[in-house]
């Protein structure tokens, strides 16, 4: 379906949201029931803590008929305090939409929003046109896997300049805060690894996660 709006869309394996709308924004998409179920399991501010970590401008969104869940809850409060929490706490903005259709229009919106450095269509990065420096350090550092912007400032704050994130040890990488072992790993093991032109990734791979299959559009 957005394809349907006129949007390129290419499709990974991603650790963190479901897409990625920006170079700073990336969203989070749950239907009603995952999204209760996340709460009161407490998956749901592991994963909001994980995307406001690696985006400046984190957004989830809510699909479904929640009024009507939340009208049946027991505590009710529970479900508005997680919201206050999310907002306040995390600074995740957080939409509501009552089918995939909106979703996806949420989403066209998303891109088209001024200010944000976006690329032609969700899930894919921009070539690096940044006009300063400082834009151009961190477009570089964060191009790591699970690397957004705010993580790269803190690497790029911790060790001055990109050659010096880049030879740094894992031991050195993992002391950043967010970043942590197994991403410092992944990241060592991406520099440190032989390139071999064979291995070729395809051009597009299904996402891993159900709820943002196409034919869910």
């Amino acid at each position: 379906m957005l394809k349907e709006f006129g949007l390129q869309v290419e499709y990974k394996m991603l650790e963190v949201g479901d897409y990625i709308v920006s170079w700073e924004c990336a969203v989070e998409r749950k239907e009603e029931r995952d999204f209760l179920k996340s709460l009161y399991a407490g998956r749901l501010f592991d994963q909001a803590h994980r995307l406001c970590e690696t985006y400046d401008r984190p957004v989830l969104i809510v699909e479904g008929k929640l009024p009507l869940f939340v009208r049946e809850m027991a505590k009710p409060r529970v479900f508005w305090g997680a919201l206050t929490t999310l907002a306040f706490e995390y600074g995740l903005s957080v939409f509501f939409t009552a089918d995939t259709r909106q979703t996806a229009d949420l989403i066209y919106t998303l891109t088209k929003r001024k200010g944000l450095v976006r690329p032609r269509g969700p899930l894919i990065r921009k070539k690096l046109k940044a006009k300063t420096l400082n834009k151009n350090q961190l477009f570089l550092v964060s191009s790591f896997p699970s690397i957004g912007p705010k993580l790269a400032d803190r690497a790029l704050r911790r060790f001055g300049t990109v050659r010096r994130v880049f030879s740094a040890s894992v031991a050195e990488f993992s002391s950043v805060d967010g970043i942590g072992r197994k991403k410092a790993e992944k990241i060592a093991e991406i520099l440190d690894a032989s390139y071999n032109p064979a291995e070729r990734q395809p051009k597009q791979l299904r996402l891993d996660k159900t709820q943002i299959r196409p034919e869910n559009f």
